[in-house]
């Protein structure tokens, strides 16, 4: 009887995360609308190298603190001290890493203003490291309503803050500013959303099972990482930070969304998957259930990209921006194909398949950097997107192998299995 409330919950999950998703995204297009009026391309350029340094000392420090708790049949309570703890010092330890990334990043892109940009930012994971661990019940116990509630609440902050940075600064600094302030909300509110609260104790045991899943989570955190975002570091490095900035918009609006709407369904399923490991045929069920209705979603949003690119430019970010008009349908495509993937990551995190998971991050990475430098070089931002395109749909087919593997299919019942759907 309670597997039969997975269907159910799975559902609330992907709906409520939907909703998040198209708010959250809605809000970003407004974002959008103003700062492309404010800030120049370079601005945006600017932010996307920040970004980068942010992204990447994150993902280096990954403790894997939230899938541990859910995967463990401890309550969030029996963590809750010692993660605090751990997710304290992580953040110091990441601003610490910002702030040499940045330095590195100033002289590899001759940007001066990166270093003291990015040391701003570094306030960013310090801040965020305080934020109390027992917002993750919400995610164990699936209170889906809740949990879009919260994360709405801190993401509209960040993007009306942003607006409102833009109109007074008219810099990056403007979007450094704006994520500082949600930070800072984001802890207010996690001590106010829930009565548990931390105090300040390790206990070495419990630390010990958090990071028993430390090495596969980092390395495979690393790499995803790269692979979201260090297409920026390379266009940037290969062409400039203006085309940066035209890229960053292009990309924000395309591929981001299209992803970021698969990160909702990964939220929305990675606690029920990982229940239905031990019973093969509801997972495989589940799984391409979930895998069915992203696609729909996606392609029926993205449809307007493909018929009325320049109008969503012109009328988004307006004429100045109209160089990002030919990279709309490409980054649509590739944020689909990645977003595939990224589901298919959903079901290798649940069965704890990291080595292969870290591996085909790696391959998808090579061939991604690999393309982008050869095509980049020859024909510009264009032929970057093109070969991040391509990269996307390479790895595609391997990552559906591995599907059909862990879940015992042969790759020609997978056909008979989306016919019975019909």
């Amino acid at each position: 009887m309670y597997f039969m409330n997975y269907t159910k919950r799975a559902i609330s999950g992907f709906s409520w995360q939907t909703v998040l998703k198209f708010s959250t995204y809605f809000l970003s297009m407004v974002k959008i609308y103003f700062l492309a009026r404010l800030l120049d391309p370079s601005d945006f350029g600017l932010f996307s190298l920040v970004a980068v340094a942010l992204g990447i000392s994150e993902s280096i420090t990954q403790t894997g603190v939230n899938l541990t708790i859910l995967q463990s049949k401890h309550s969030v309570k029996y963590f809750l001290n010692t993660a605090w703890v751990i997710a304290i010092v992580r953040g110091f330890i990441i601003g610490s890493l910002m702030i040499l990334l940045g330095i590195g990043i100033r002289h590899t892109h001759n940007e001066p203003k990166l270093i003291t940009i990015t040391a701003l930012a570094a306030l960013i994971p310090v801040i965020k490291g305080f934020i109390n661990p027992y917002i993750v019940i919400m995610h164990k116990k699936m209170m889906f309503f809740q949990d879009t509630i919260y994360r709405f609440s801190f993401l509209a902050v960040e993007i009306l803050m942003s607006i409102a940075f833009g109109f007074w600064l008219k810099s990056a600094y403007a979007l450094v500013w704006a994520m500082i302030s949600s930070a800072i909300f984001e802890v207010i509110i996690s001590f106010i959303f829930f009565k548990e609260k931390p105090v300040f104790e390790y206990i070495h045991s419990r630390a010990k099972m958090i990071f028993a899943n430390t090495k596969w989570l980092s390395i495979g955190s690393l790499f995803n990482y790269l692979n979201e975002n260090l297409d920026d570091f390379v266009i940037g490095k290969i062409t400039s930070t203006y085309a940066l900035g035209i890229y960053h918009n292009a990309y924000s609006l395309t591929h981001k969304a299209n992803y970021q709407f698969s990160k909702s369904v990964h939220h929305g399923t990675i606690p029920i998957f990982t229940r239905m490991t031990g019973d093969l045929p509801r997972l495989r069920k589940a799984f391409f259930k979930t895998l069915g209705a992203y696609v729909l979603i996606v392609s029926l949003v993205s449809a307007p990209f493909f018929v009325f690119p320049e109008l969503i430019v012109e009328l988004l970010m307006g004429e100045k921006w109209l160089e990002a008009v030919p990279l709309m349908v490409p980054l649509v495509l590739a944020g689909i194909t990645h977003g595939i993937i990224a589901v298919c990551y959903t079901l290798f995190l649940a069965k704890k398949k990291y080595k292969f998971l870290n591996l085909h991050l790696v391959f998808n990475l090579v061939l991604m950097t690999t393309l982008i430098i050869i095509l980049g070089q020859r024909t510009g931002l264009s032929g970057s997107v093109q070969g991040i395109l391509i990269s996307r749909l390479c790895s595609l087919p391997l990552a559906l192998a591995a599907v059909a593997y862990y879940l015992g299919i042969k790759p020609n019942k997978i056909l008979k299995i989306f016919a019975r759907k019909k």
